[in-house]
C-alpha cells in the first residue's frame, strides 16, 4: 500500500520533518499539553498489513536511549540494530532520549490500545538524525475499528517526568480498567526461590513464614517446586498444577498454618508451560505454539478456548480450594511467540488477544473470590495492557547482583503506573560482610524488598543489618515508594536516586558523591550506596541542622548540630551508612 505523508513539527515551529504512514491514516490532535504532539492513527486493514510510521528527528545531545526492559545496554542504538518486538506480555511501546543532565529532548510512545508492534528508534547514519520506524500489527478494536495514538513529548523535561507523562496518559486511557493495588503489595515479602529452589516443602514454607513474620514480612511467596518432585530445574512436569503428595500432602491445611503466622500466601504458577511428563499432556499436545529447549517444556496456545479454560481453572483452584491469597504468574513472556503457527479451531486472531482473554477470566473470578488478591508479574511484563490484571511487578532475576537489582527496580518504577514494584529476591553468602548485606538492601531501596535467605540461620551481625534495613524501608515508605522518584544518569546505570515525599527526602548515592539538593526539606536522608566513605552536599540550607550519622547496621556513630558551609559540605558516611539532616 502506498505511503502518505504527515507532518512532525516542533511546538515552536522551528523544526519540521515529513513522516510517512502506510496502511493507515494519521490525524494531528489538538495539543493537550504545550510541547507534546499527538496523532490519532486508524488502521486500514490490520489483519492484512501492519500500520507503518516513519520519520526522523534531530537529537544531537542525547547520551542514551531509555527503553523498557533494556537490560544493561545503555547505548544509542543504530536504526538497523534498534528493532524491538513488543507484545502485551513483553516490553512496552515507549522510548526516551536522555541528555547528560537527565533532560529528555524527545520521548515517544504509543497508546495503551496497542498490543503488538515493532518499535525501532535509532541513529540514521546517512542523516545523523534519529530514525523512528514503528510497525503496529495488533491493536484492540473498538466497534470494529483499530484506532490508537502516537505521543511525542518535546518539552525537554527530566526524563523521569517525561515518562510520568506517558504513564499518566496510559492511566487516563485505561480508566477504571486498571486493577486496584492492595496496600499489602507494598509490604516486604519472603520468597522461597533462592533459599529453597525446587526443594521447597510445606514444612520449610511454614518455617520461613514464622521467621519472616518476626522480621516484618507480610507474605510468603512459594515458588517453583510445590507442583513437582523433579528437582532438575526444568519444566517437563509442569501443566497439571497440583501439589506433590510427598512434600505438600494437604495444601489447604498447610496454607491455613501459614495464615496462622500472620502472613498471606502467594503461589507460583507458570500458565504458558506444559511438559510431556504431565497428566494434561495428551489432552493438550496438539494445542501448543512450540517447544522451548531451555525450559524443557511446550508453550500452550491461548487462542484455543479449551486451553484458556484449563489455565483459568489452574489459577483459580489455589484461591478457591486452598485459601491462597495471591499468584506469582511466571513465564508470561513465553507467549511473545514469533511466527506462531495457524490455530485451526481457535477463536482468536492473535496470541496476545488470547492471553488477555485468559487474564480477563482469571481476574474476574479471582476478584469475586478475593477482592484484594495479589498478582505478581515479572519485569518483562510492563505493558500497560497488563495493568488490568497485575498488582505488583518484580525485577527480573539477578541473583546476588545489587547493581543490576538497582537498575531493574528503578526501570520498573519509571514505567509502573501505580503498580507496586518489588526487588528480585535478596540473597547473600553466609560469610558476606555486613556492608555487602546492606548494599543488597540499598540497591533496592526504592522498591518493596523480597528476602530469600534462611532467616533462622542468620549470624547476629547479619540479623542486625537485615532488621535495620527492613525497618528503614518500612519507616520511610511514604518517600521511598510513594514519593516523586528522580533518578540520575541512566546512561551510567543510575549514579544517584532521589525520592521526595512530604517533608522528607531520601537520596541514595551509588557513584557520584556530590549531592545537590534543590530544596532543603525538613529531613534529608543520605544513604551511602557506594564504597567511598565521604559524601559532599550542596544546598542543605543556611540555618543550623542536626546531623546524625549511622553505620550499615543502624548504629549511631555521631550526632551534632552544624551550620552547613557555603559550597560543598563534606560529610563522613561509612559505606552502607546513613546521614540524617534535619532542619532545626
Amino acid at each position: 500500500m502506498a505511503a502518505t505523508d504527515f507532518e512532525v513539527r516542533s511546538p515552536a515551529g522551528d523544526i519540521c520533518r515529513i513522516g510517512t504512514v502506510s496502511a493507515g491514516t494519521v490525524t494531528a490532535l489538538p495539543s493537550a499539553e504545550p510541547g507534546v504532539l499527538g496523532y490519532e492513527i486508524i488502521a486500514t486493514d490490520l489483519a492484512a498489513e501492519p500500520v507503518r510510521l516513519r520519520w526522523t528527528w534531530p537529537v544531537d545531545s542525547a547520551a542514551t536511549l531509555w527503553q523498557a526492559i533494556q537490560g544493561t545496554a545503555r547505548t544509542l542504538p543504530t536504526d538497523w540494530g534498534s528493532h524491538r518486538d513488543i507484545r502485551s506480555v513483553r516490553s512496552a511501546p515507549v522510548a526516551s532520549f536522555v541528555n547528560l543532565d537527565d533532560s529528555s529532548p524527545c520521548t515517544v510512545s504509543l497508546s495503551s490500545e496497542v498490543r503488538g508492534c515493532d518499535f525501532a528508534v535509532g541513529v540514521n547514519e546517512e542523516s545523523a538524525e534519529q530514525l523512528f520506524q514503528l510497525a503496529i500489527d495488533d491493536v484492540e478494536a473498538v466497534d470494529g475499528v483499530h484506532r490508537f495514538s502516537l505521543r511525542i513529548d518535546l518539552r525537554g523535561l527530566h526524563f523521569a517526568e517525561a515518562l510520568r507523562g506517558v504513564t499518566d496518559a496510559w492511566t487516563a486511557e485505561l480508566g477504571d480498567r486498571v486493577t486496584p493495588v492492595p496496600e499489602l503489595a507494598h509490604e516486604a515479602m519472603y520468597s522461597t526461590w533462592y533459599s529453597d529452589h525446587q526443594h521447597v516443602s510445606a514444612a520449610s514454607v511454614e518455617d520461613h513464614a514464622r521467621e519472616g513474620a518476626q522480621y516484618g514480612c507480610r507474605a510468603v511467596i512459594v515458588d517453583d517446586g510445590w507442583q513437582t518432585e523433579d528437582t532438575a530445574r526444568g519444566y517437563a512436569h509442569c501443566g497439571d498444577w497440583e501439589p506433590t503428595s510427598s512434600t505438600f500432602p494437604d495444601m489447604a491445611a498447610h496454607v491455613a498454618k501459614v495464615h496462622e503466622t500472620g502472613l498471606d500466601y502467594v503461589l507460583w504458577i507458570a500458565p504458558p508451560l506444559i511438559g510431556e511428563h504431565s497428566k494434561a499432556w495428551e489432552r493438550f499436545k496438539e494445542y501448543t505454539v512450540g517447544y522451548v529447549d531451555g525450559l524443557s517444556a511446550w508453550i500452550l496456545d491461548p487462542r484455543y478456548p479449551q486451553v484458556r479454560e484449563h489455565i483459568v481453572e489452574a489459577c483459580i483452584r489455589p484461591v478457591r480450594d486452598w485459601g491462597v491469597d495471591g499468584l506469582k504468574l511466571d513465564f508470561i513472556d513465553s507467549w511473545a511467540w514469533d511466527d506462531a503457527p495457524p490455530a485451526p479451531g481457535g477463536d482468536c486472531v492473535t496470541i496476545d488477544e488470547g492471553v488477555e482473554l485468559v487474564f480477563d477470566a482469571i481476574a474476574a473470578e479471582l476478584r469475586r473470590l478475593r477482592p484484594s488478591l495479589l498478582i505478581e508479574f515479572r519485569q518483562s511484563y510492563v505493558s500497560p495492557r497488563l495493568w488490568q490484571f497485575g498488582t505488583f511487578l518484580r525485577a527480573g532475576d539477578c541473583a546476588l547482583d545489587a547493581v543490576e537489582n538497582r537498575v531493574r527496580t528503578i526501570d520498573c518504577r519509571l514505567l509502573a503506573g501505580g503498580r507496586a514494584v518489588h526487588s528480585d529476591m535478596l540473597m547473600w553468602h553466609p560469610d558476606a560482610s555486613v556492608e555487602a548485606v546492606a548494599q543488597q538492601f540499598i540497591g533496592v531501596l526504592f522498591s518493596t524488598p523480597q528476602v530469600s535467605v534462611s532467616l533462622a540461620d542468620l549470624s547476629p551481625e547479619h540479623e542486625r543489618v537485615v532488621r535495620y534495613w527492613l525497618g528503614f524501608m518500612k519507616e520511610h515508605t511514604e518517600a521511598l515508594l510513594h514519593g516523586v522518584l528522580t533518578p540520575s544518569r541512566p546512561d551510567a546505570r543510575y549514579t544517584q536516586v532521589t525520592a521526595l515525599g512530604g517533608s522528607e527526602t531520601v537520596v541514595a548515592v551509588f557513584a557520584n558523591p556530590v549531592v545537590r539538593l534543590s530544596t532543603a526539606p525538613g529531613v534529608t536522608l543520605l544513604v551511602n550506596g557506594s564504597s567511598e566513605p565521604r559524601l559532599y552536599v550542596e544546598g542543605a540550607g543556611a540555618g543550623p541542622v542536626q546531623l546524625v550519622v549511622s553505620d550499615c547496621s543502624g548504629v549511631e556513630l555521631s550526632r551534632q548540630t552544624v551550620t552547613p558551609p557555603a559550597g560543598l559540605w563534606p560529610i563522613d558516611v561509612p559505606a552502607g551508612g546513613v546521614a540524617r539532616l534535619e532542619l532545626i
